[in-house]
C-alpha cells in the first residue's frame, strides 16, 4: 500500500489523503464530513488517462493543473488533480504526479495491460481507446494498418499512429483526452517490437 498527501492549490489547501492498496483505490476527494473519500476496488478500475494542462493568463502560461481520470467499469472517473503557479514548487509537484502515475501502473494498470496482451497473443478481437485490434491489423476510421506496417511517432503530450507505407493513414491521441491512450500506447509498442522480431528472424534464416 502507498499513501499520499495531495493539496489542490491556493484556493484549496486541505491535505487530501490518497490510498493506493492492492485491493482498492482510496482519495479524500469530496467535502462532505460524513463523506470524505471514494472508494473504487480495484476489480472495478478499467482504465485511465492523465497528463498536464497548463493554465493560461492574459498573455502567457501561469501554472499547471496535473490531472489523474482513474475509470470505472460504470464509466465513472475519480478525478486526482492539483495545481501550481508561476513555477512554485515545481519539481515537488511533478515528483508527486510522477510516484502516483508510477503507483498507479504497479499496482492497476501493468494487470490491465497484460490483458489486453494476452488477448493480442491469443489473436482475439478487442477494442482498446477506439482502436479495433483484429488478427492482423487495426483498424479506426473505417481504415487498417497491418501489424508489419505498423509505426507511432510519440510525443510530450501524445503520439501518433500511421501506416509506414502511406503516412496519410494515421490517427492522433492525447495521453490526457482519450480514455486507456496510455495503455493503448504500450500495447503498440510491444506489437512493433514483436514484429521487429520476427521480421529479424526470417531474415537470419535466409542468410
Amino acid at each position: 500500500m502507498r499513501e499520499f498527501t495531495v493539496v489542490r492549490g491556493l484556493f484549496d489547501i486541505r491535505k487530501r489523503q490518497l490510498i493506493i492498496d492492492e485491493n482498492f483505490l482510496k482519495f479524500e476527494n469530496k467535502d462532505h464530513i460524513k463523506d470524505l473519500f471514494s472508494i473504487i476496488p480495484k476489480n472495478e478500475i478499467v482504465g485511465i488517462r492523465y497528463g498536464i494542462h497548463f493554465i493560461k493568463g492574459l498573455e502567457f502560461y501561469i501554472g499547471r493543473e496535473y490531472q489523474i481520470f482513474v475509470q470505472t467499469q460504470s464509466g465513472k472517473e475519480v478525478k486526482i488533480f492539483f495545481k501550481l503557479f508561476y513555477g512554485r514548487k515545481l519539481n515537488e509537484k511533478h515528483q508527486l504526479f510522477s510516484d502516483i502515475v508510477d503507483e498507479l501502473w504497479n499496482y492497476y494498470f501493468n494487470d490491465i495491460l497484460n490483458h489486453y496482451l494476452l488477448q493480442y497473443n491469443n489473436n482475439e478481437i478487442f477494442d482498446l481507446g477506439g482502436i479495433l485490434f483484429k488478427n492482423a491489423c487495426i483498424q479506426f476510421d473505417k481504415k487498417e494498418i497491418l501489424y508489419s506496417d505498423l509505426a507511432i511517432k510519440k510525443y510530450n503530450h501524445y503520439f501518433m499512429i500511421y501506416s509506414k507505407e502511406d503516412q496519410y493513414k494515421n490517427i492522433m491521441l492525447y495521453y490526457l483526452k482519450d480514455k486507456n491512450a496510455v495503455i493503448l500506447v504500450e500495447v503498440l509498442n510491444t506489437i512493433i517490437k514483436n514484429e521487429q522480431s520476427r521480421t529479424e528472424k526470417i531474415s537470419n534464416r535466409s542468410l
